[in-house]
């Protein structure tokens, strides 16, 4: 189980660290749990990372490792990582928030309201379903490989979760058992595709497609990005889709002078607040 990047041991002390750590601290102590909601959901986005991460990027050498890996992330992350592969990889790279992608920030209309930033994930969801089932079904039919990934990931999730909530119950009766469970575990895996949405969402909405440089919106916190491994240097994420996480802020300052001022904002939560929150921020092109 060799690394192929050496700073990706941070990303195996988030997985196998943080992400079991949160139900652990709240199964032992349930008193806890409420209080660990915080972290709870800062592991459930990091999950989404993670898993945006290595499906674009593999973490380890070798295959059997990295399904192993991509297997234990799918419990914590709440879906299949293969999912990943039609709906982000296939579609929305290919197509990039313009006529094609799934995905699209427009799909619902142009207005950026706090409305339809929050609800976007729910429709994304359901966008993405087809391609998901199309995919399973191609895998089936098809691809042997591709089709016991499913299942493994599949699997991991049910099971996964199936035996976090059993413990719980197990340890503290079945009505403390389950509120243990659905904070410390359940909602963080309920939430992890609707933050990797939302983050979507963010990162494109009023951006122009058709630029090669400002066709997404980052967010550039040195601070910010240590704790998302880089998620919010979004640009040369595109146009380096293969490149590790690890690259992004060398490449970044690379390109940074080509993209438009208001599209490198400081971090991920300051945006919101200022744009959906307060509603101080509005950029000229999404007035």
């Amino acid at each position: 189980m060799r690394l192929r990047f050496s700073e990706d041991w941070r990303s195996l002390l988030w997985a196998f660290g943080l992400f079991p750590l949160v139900p652990a601290l709240a199964y032992a102590k349930p008193e806890l749990a409420p209080w660990l909601v915080p972290l709870a959901l800062y592991a459930s986005f990091c999950s989404g990372v993670l898993a945006h991460n290595q499906s674009h990027c593999p973490t380890f050498t070798g295959r059997r490792a990295n399904a192993a890996y991509s297997a234990w992330l799918s419990i914590f992350y709440g879906f299949p990582l293969f999912a990943w592969v039609p709906t982000h990889n296939q579609n929305h790279h290919r197509y990039l928030n313009g006529e094609g992608d799934v995905t699209r920030t427009t799909r619902r209309g142009t207005g950026d309201t706090a409305w339809v930033a929050f609800t976007y994930p729910l429709a994304s969801g359901a966008w993405q379903l087809p391609l998901v089932r199309q995919w399973v079904r191609d895998a089936r039919a098809a691809h042997p490989a591709r089709y016991r990934r499913f299942l493994l990931e599949s699997a991991g999730v049910v099971c996964g979760q199936l035996g976090l909530a059993t413990l719980a119950i197990a340890l503290h009766g079945f009505r403390r058992g389950a509120l243990v469970y659905a904070l410390s575990a359940g909602l963080p895996a309920f939430m992890g595709t609707y933050f990797m949405m939302f983050t979507n969402y963010l990162q494109h909405v009023g951006c122009d497609p058709t630029s090669p440089d400002n066709h997404s919106r980052n967010f550039t916190s040195s601070v910010h990005n240590w704790f998302v491994f880089d998620n919010g240097l979004h640009t040369v994420h595109h146009e380096h889709p293969g490149v590790h996480w690890s690259r992004y802020r060398a490449l970044h300052e690379q390109r940074a002078a080509r993209i438009r001022p208001e599209l490198n904002q400081n971090s991920l939560l300051g945006y919101v607040f200022k744009t959906y929150v307060f509603g101080t921020l509005r950029e000229p092109h999404e007035a």
